[in-house]
């Protein structure tokens, strides 16, 4: 049975670094996006994590891969966790997007649950396809699973399980969020808790 589930998001990637919005698109990992998966490894094993679920992004599931290398647990995905669809405003730099028109900044920073560019998705979108995911890993034979995916559908699946602002659940690349079953459902005290800084390790 399920004790503790860990949300965590992938490691940096290229396009984080120059701020451009991926979305359903990719860019691959830095140099400090590999370390910070190592560390996340690390942290996973420290929790006792045998299995992590992975968005089938390649970002997020080349994080998983290296985590699990290092905790040495398994890994399954889920297309459910993929992350938000910016619609037309995926590629775009963020700053040059949200100067163009104020209203892709309630968008591509997450201050709008219900705002969506064209063909994307809102926030309330996006929880509900994470959270039947979370019900789902539940499921799996593992007492502490990690799920590995992204930015905002962190934002969105911890607005939903805590209430408040999306905005506010923001994480860091590799931030990670330890949700615990009480009652039947997942709670939370704590969120984008960083992991160690293990590069040299």
């Amino acid at each position: 049975m399920l004790e503790h589930l860990i949300l965590a998001r992938h490691g940096e990637t290229e396009w984080n670094v120059a701020g451009r919005a991926q979305g359903r698109a990719d860019s691959p990992l830095t140099e400090a996006g590999i370390a910070q998966a190592r560390s996340l490894g690390h942290t996973l094993a420290g929790l006792g994590v045998t299995h992590i679920v992975s968005s089938t992004l390649p970002r997020a599931l080349r994080t998983a891969q290296i985590a699990a290398e290092r905790a040495g647990c398994s890994i399954s995905t889920d297309e459910r966790l993929v992350e938000r669809s910016f619609g037309t405003l995926e590629g775009r730099f963020v700053a040059e997007a949200t100067a163009e028109d104020p209203r892709w900044a309630q968008v591509l920073r997450a201050t709008d649950p219900a705002a969506a560019a064209e063909g994307g998705e809102t926030l309330h979108e996006v929880a509900a396809r994470m959270l039947p995911a979370l019900d789902d890993a539940r499921a799996l034979p593992h007492r502490r699973i990690a799920v590995l995916t992204h930015g905002q559908c962190l934002s969105a699946t911890l607005s939903a399980l805590g209430g408040g602002d999306a905005v506010d659940y923001r994480h860091g690349n590799c931030g990670y969020t330890p949700l615990a079953l009480r009652d039947g459902r997942f709670t939370f005290d704590r969120w984008n808790l960083a992991v160690a800084d293990l590069a040299d390790a």
